[in-house]
């Protein structure tokens, strides 16, 4: 994060600590968050300073995917908390807010265990907030029911609306949504897939990484109120060579920037290699929909 105005630099991560932090002390996704900031342009950085909301100053979870900076100047992550041991897994979304710049923060919805999830799966995770021009804030996360849910404030991030479904159809896997170059249109990568039915999504099965093999965008030019038809983008076309499921069809958690009217995505392909790839953002629009790739 680079704070508008501002010539220092933050960046965010979960267990900062490995020796007491991580998957192989079986504490799995719950980790203090942190960050650090640097002043010559990442040259050196802070030591790292813990988050601990003033409603939960014991907060310990998982955050992934992109924060925002609001129009106001507040800052909004995204972490969930995730309990392996249940059987299938469950998780809980949250919001973590500060209004000066990290300095305090406060847990949204609410202290734990009130926080978001789909009551039919107890599952929700990988928030993405991101700021819109009219100084609301959007939310879109994960959940494994087959399309990605959102929820939205319209007071700065403070309080928020019920989560829903988007018409977005997409897997367990995390919303991929970033903002265009004019600043008010949202492009929300997805799956588009939802082959195997919700009872292939007992947990992370192999089903789940079938359905990310395919990549399409949507875009909303109304603050995600409306979606437009998905447009394909790509697909992973190598053979699946690997035991392991997860690593075969997998092109999710896509991140993304625009410069000078090219949109960047940067695709971490079947967890092995970072794929660059490169499109004018104005041809987004021109992209084939899946009744035009059928009648091609």
């Amino acid at each position: 994060l680079i704070p508008r105005g501002s010539a220092r630099i933050y960046a965010f991560g979960t267990e900062p600590d490995p020796a007491f932090y991580s998957r192989d002390h079986d504490v799995h996704e719950n980790a203090p968050i942190g960050f650090r900031y640097s002043d010559d342009d990442g040259h050196t950085w802070s030591d790292v300073q813990l988050i601990a909301p003033t409603n939960d100053p014991g907060f310990l979870g998982m955050s992934v995917m992109r924060m925002c900076e609001t129009v106001a100047g507040t800052w909004i992550l995204g972490s969930h908390e995730a309990h392996w041991e249940a059987n299938p897994l469950s998780t809980a979304q949250y919001l973590l807010r500060s209004e000066d710049q990290g300095q305090t923060w406060e847990l949204l919805p609410d202290a734990r265990p009130d926080g978001w999830c789909v009551p039919e799966w107890l599952r929700m995770d990988e928030g993405r907030p991101i700021a819109l021009a009219n100084g609301d804030v959007y939310l879109m996360c994960r959940t494994p029911m087959g399309r990605l849910w959102d929820a939205r404030s319209h007071d700065d991030g403070k309080t928020w609306t019920d989560p829903a479904p988007t018409t977005l159809i997409h897997p367990d896997a995390p919303p991929m949504l970033f903002m265009l170059a004019d600043g008010k249109t949202m492009a929300a990568f997805h799956h588009n897939r939802y082959c195997s039915g919700p009872e292939a999504y007992d947990g992370l099965t192999p089903g789940v990484f079938l359905d990310r093999g395919e990549v399409w965008v949507s875009l909303s030019r109304d603050d995600g109120h409306t979606w437009d038809e998905p447009r394909f983008v790509f697909a992973g076309a190598l053979e699946p060579t690997f035991d392991a499921a997860f690593q075969n069809y997998q092109c999710s958690y896509v991140d993304a920037f625009t410069d000078d009217g090219v949109l960047h995505l940067f695709v971490p392909y079947r967890w092995e290699r970072i794929v660059h790839l490169t499109l004018p953002e104005a041809h987004l629009a021109d992209l084939p929909t899946r009744r035009e790739l059928a009648r091609d």
